[in-house]
C-alpha cells in the first residue's frame, strides 16, 4: 500500500469515526482534508450524489422549480455550473430544507468556477454539509409545522432554541445524521477504489 493510500484509508477511517461521533466539525475539517488529496471532479460527484438524494423532494415542495434538476443535470453533463442561479431560486424557499439546499446548490456552482483549488474545495465541504441538512430538517420538521414556523419566526427566542435541540437531538435525526456521512465516507471509498487500480 503506498503511502498517499494508507495515510487516505486512515483520514478516511476517521471520517467515519467523526460520523459514528456526530462531530460535525471534525467530518468537515477530515472531508476536506480527502477532497484536497482527490482529483476535483471525483470529488464533484461525491457531493453531487448527495444532493441528488435531495431532488426529489425539493420537487415535491416546488413543482415550478426544474432549475434545481437543470443545474445538477447540467454539472453531471458537463462538468461546468451557471455563472449565477436563475433569478428564480434566489427568493425565500419557506419548506423544511429548501433554504439549505439551495445554499447546497449555490455552493457546487461556486465551486466549479475558475479560482484557486482550496476555496472550491471548501465550496464542496458546505454543499455537503448543508445537502445533509436538508434532509435532516425536512425529516424532523416536514411532520412539525408548527415547531417548524416558531423556528423560522423566532430562531433567538429560548422556545426555537429548545426546539433547535430537541431537533439535533432525536434519536431518527442522530441516526439519518450518522448515516448519510457514512454514505459520502463509502463514496468517497468506491472512487478511490477506481482511482488507485
Amino acid at each position: 500500500m503506498s503511502a498517499t493510500k494508507e495515510s487516505n484509508t486512515e483520514t478516511l477511517q476517521q471520517l467515519r469515526q467523526a460520523a459514528e461521533a456526530r462531530d460535525p466539525e471534525r467530518c468537515q475539517f477530515l472531508l476536506k482534508s480527502l477532497f484536497m488529496e482527490m482529483d476535483f471532479y471525483p470529488a464533484l460527484a461525491v457531493v453531487i450524489e448527495r444532493a441528488q438524494s435531495f431532488l426529489d423532494t425539493f420537487e415535491l415542495y416546488y413543482p415550478d422549480g426544474p432549475f434545481a434538476r437543470q443545474i445538477l443535470m447540467q454539472m453531471v453533463n458537463t462538468g461546468t455550473a451557471p455563472a449565477r442561479l436563475p433569478p428564480e431560486a434566489i427568493r425565500d424557499f419557506q419548506s423544511p430544507g429548501a433554504a439549505n439546499y439551495m445554499k447546497a446548490l449555490a455552493d457546487l456552482a461556486r465551486a466549479l468556477q475558475q479560482g484557486p483549488l482550496p476555496p472550491r474545495i471548501g465550496y464542496l465541504v458546505s454543499a455537503t454539509v448543508n445537502a445533509i441538512m436538508a434532509e435532516l430538517v425536512e425529516h424532523y420538521y416536514g411532520c412539525r409545522p408548527e415547531a417548524w414556523s416558531r423556528v423560522r419566526e423566532a430562531p433567538e427566542d429560548s422556545l426555537s432554541t429548545q426546539i433547535a435541540y430537541e431537533f439535533w437531538t432525536d434519536e431518527e435525526v442522530a441516526l439519518l445524521d450518522t448515516d448519510h456521512w457514512l454514505q459520502v465516507a463509502d463514496s468517497i471509498e468506491r472512487h478511490w477504489q477506481r482511482q488507485y487500480r
